[in-house]
């Protein structure tokens, strides 16, 4: 009996074992599946993963190129920019010596305009004039009258229309003096 009883125990421990290395067995089985899961859902998210971080280094890619190509816009713009400042400083200058030259055009207009008039108005006198003259030399008696006139005046004042030096040597710090001319005659060879 004892190894009956021993046997029974030894048949129980091993029925307990065999038992428990199952129950092991099977937890262990589908703690595997479960990792093996797990593994599959960690190597899809790993994948997925890769993916969207090539995706974003692609997206870092074109906004480095976007980021670039804004810069040489920029660049561009800001030199198209002083460009145009300095046409526009130079059409404002352009325009102010523009606006000086239309005012001193003007200014001369102006002048012109009243010089125009005065000669306008000195012709008429000259005209008016010339018509008075006119009628003073058709006229026989008015003519002998100037004659007279211009006789007398030049018996009264004998200065008016005399030319020379009136006998000074020396006239407003010039001389008067007229330069003499040395006149060298030198004879034709004749042929003898």
């Amino acid at each position: 009996m004892n190894k009956d009883i021993l046997k029974n125990i030894l048949l129980i421990l091993l029925l307990g074992l065999t038992g428990f290395s199952m129950f092991k067995y099977v937890s262990e089985l589908m703690e595997k599946y479960r990792l093996k899961d797990s593994l599959i859902q960690a190597q899809d998210q790993i994948t997925a993963l890769v993916q969207e971080r090539q995706n974003l280094l692609q997206n870092i890619e074109k906004e480095k190129e976007l980021k670039e190509q804004l810069a040489l816009k920029s660049t561009n713009l800001k030199s198209y920019l002083k460009a145009s400042k300095n046409r526009i400083t130079r059409l404002l200058h352009d325009n102010a010596v523009t606006k000086d030259n239309l005012e001193e055009a003007k200014a001369r207009f102006s002048i012109l305009k009243a010089e125009n008039k005065a000669l306008i108005d000195g012709r008429k006198r000259l005209y008016a004039e010339n018509e008075q003259f006119k009628l003073k030399l058709n006229s026989v008696t008015e003519l002998k009258k100037i004659i007279r006139d211009l006789r007398n005046k030049k018996h009264n004042d004998p200065i008016i229309g005399t030319e020379g030096n009136r006998g000074f040597l020396i006239k407003d710090g010039q001389s008067t003096a007229v330069e003499r001319v040395k006149i060298e005659v030198i004879p034709a060879q004749t042929k003898e």
